[in-house]
Order: structure tokens, then C-alpha cells, then sequence
């Protein structure tokens, strides 16, 4: 007897429990969202990475690398931030360009596996190394403007970064980085390889 009156209660607990999670609305995630009309529609998941067309310059040398780009144009944290003081131009949001560690045989370029600029709400940030045609060794140390569009394709820029670094040891300012849709691009190469990317320069 005593086995059965522990074990009726248990049962109780069980099905009240399997109740409550039965009556959870069936778009219980929208909660999550916030409703402030202010923040816009961050509830609208990001846009997908790009396949990046990267052309780099440092000390006036260029090469072309692949990669991939990602901007959401939207931080969560930054946007509650933003909405809280009513400035919207104070969120920055997040972007990224990784270079790619395997790089097509004809650039002559090289990318180590942890090479990438980055900009988040407003903090930039680059690190790895670039190897352009088997002569110029890149490091990056420090990005000084990362400015990114989360909208790119046709005819437009995706990112623009400009970073600091050292070149075979001796160091440099003004490096750039341009990334564009690939699927807009076309690599040139023979004296130096670069991307021509919908007639917009290197």
C-alpha cells in the first residue's frame, strides 16, 4: 500500500507539468522578439555570408584573395543602447570579412587560417598573416576603418578597411582591404592578379 500512495503523487507532478508545457502558445518564440517598434525588425533573421572578392594593397603592391563577408547591420545589445538615448547613429552593429586559408594557385597569395578584419558595435579588430606572390609577408596588427555594407552586390563596395601592420618586418600604415560580391567579379591576372568587380577599380 505504502508503495502505490508514494507513487500516486508523482504521478500528479508529472501530468501537471506535461500539462503546462502542452499549453505553451504555439509561437511562443516571438516572445523573445522585443516589441519596441524603435528597434526596427531585428526579429528578421540576418543576411547570409558572401563569397568575397578581396583585393588587398600594402605599400602599393595588390593581390587578389577569396573570402567571406558578413554584415547582420544589427546588434541587439547596441540597438537597446541606441534606442534607450534615441540616437540611432550611435549603432554600429557587426561585420566580418574572413580571407580564405586555401587561396586559387594563380593569385600567388597565401592566408593564414585565423586572417580576418572585423568591426563590432564600433570596435575594430584584425589579426593574421598574407603572403603576397611567394614575396611579401603581411601582418595585421591593427584595423583603423572597417566600414561595412550589409546591402552589397551590383557595383557596390561590401567593406572598406584600412589597417596597420608590418611588411617582411618593417612596419606600415594604410593598408587596405576592399571586399565585393564575387558573383560580380572577375580576377585578372599575369603582372599581379587583382579582382575587376563590375568596373570598380582596385
Amino acid at each position: 500500500m505504502k508503495r502505490y500512495s508514494l507513487l500516486l503523487p508523482l504521478v500528479a507532478v508529472v501530468f501537471a507539468v506535461a500539462c503546462t508545457d502542452a499549453t505553451a502558445p504555439a509561437n511562443s518564440h516571438a516572445l523573445l522578439s522585443p516589441n519596441d517598434p524603435a528597434l526596427g525588425a531585428l526579429g528578421n533573421p540576418p543576411p547570409p555570408p558572401v563569397d568575397a572578392a578581396v583585393n588587398v594593397c600594402v605599400n602599393g603592391v595588390c593581390a587578389a584573395f577569396d573570402g567571406t563577408y558578413f554584415a547582420n547591420g544589427s546588434s541587439l545589445q547596441s540597438a537597446l543602447a541606441a534606442a534607450a538615448v534615441g540616437d540611432a547613429e550611435i549603432f554600429n552593429g557587426t561585420a566580418w570579412l574572413l580571407l580564405d586559408n586555401k587561396q586559387p594557385v594563380e593569385f600567388e597569395t597565401f592566408s593564414s587560417a585565423n586572417a580576418r578584419f572585423k568591426t563590432q558595435d564600433g570596435r575594430l579588430s584584425g589579426m593574421g598573416t598574407l603572403v603576397l606572390y611567394d614575396i611579401y609577408t603581411v601582418k595585421i596588427e591593427k584595423v583603423t576603418q572597417f566600414i561595412a555594407n550589409p546591402n552589397c552586390g551590383f557595383g557596390q563596395l561590401c567593406a572598406d578597411i584600412i589597417f596597420d601592420g608590418t611588411v617582411n618586418g618593417v612596419a606600415f600604415t594604410g593598408g587596405s582591404a576592399q571586399a565585393f560580391d564575387r558573383e560580380f567579379c572577375d580576377p585578372s591576372t599575369g603582372e599581379g592578379s587583382f579582382y575587376n568587380c563590375s568596373g570598380i577599380g582596385r
